[in-house]
């Protein structure tokens, strides 16, 4: 049998990492969702399919979250292991990675929340029309704030990640 290790420590450390990574983005998932579905609560109930019988808005909200956070949680912590923690040069404390998992989610929201911020102010869609289920307001909003999660958090991550690999590499020009 095939055995692969991610990194030359112990699996605890990854599994923590990874566990940790996740938890934050889905923490901070459900808590987008929840605000989201207040905007919106079909969102959910209408432009979604039925997820595992719940008929609440708010549970749907965060029963999709979760589900959403699983893809993105555990590539961004795999990603975490392997730039911050894998090879000879010195290896970033999972604190740090956690710390900066945070940031990401912080900087996401923000961007994320001034979209919505902005399509509400000018009633003007920020992505193309073909990406919207509804021409409605709060519909438009949510969408905008959804879409705009997404591509935050992707470029958010990579300058994270780019950061990480850059300290490694200062610190292990300075050993």
């Amino acid at each position: 049998m095939l055995h692969v290790r991610l990194t030359d420590e112990p699996r605890s450390v990854t599994y923590s990492i990874l566990a940790g990574v996740w938890a934050i983005v889905a923490l901070y998932a459900i808590a987008h969702d929840q605000y989201i579905v207040r905007i919106a609560p079909e969102h959910f109930t209408i432009y979604h399919e039925p997820l595992w019988g719940i008929a609440n808005p708010k549970w749907l909200a965060a029963a999709y979250a979760l589900r959403a956070s699983i893809g993105p949680g555990f590539v961004l912590g795999f990603a975490c292991v392997i730039v911050g923690r894998n090879g000879s040069r010195p290896k970033v404390s999972k604190w740090a990675l956690f710390a900066g998992t945070a940031a990401v989610v912080a900087a996401t929201e923000i961007v994320s929340a001034g979209s919505g911020w902005w399509t509400d102010r000018t009633k003007r869609e920020l992505f193309p029309h073909a990406w919207y289920p509804d021409a409605t307001l709060p519909l438009r909003i949510t969408t905008t704030m959804q879409i705009t999660c997404y591509l935050a958090s992707a470029f958010f991550s990579l300058v994270f990640l780019l950061i990480v690999n850059r300290q490694r590499s200062r610190l292990a020009l300075k050993n």
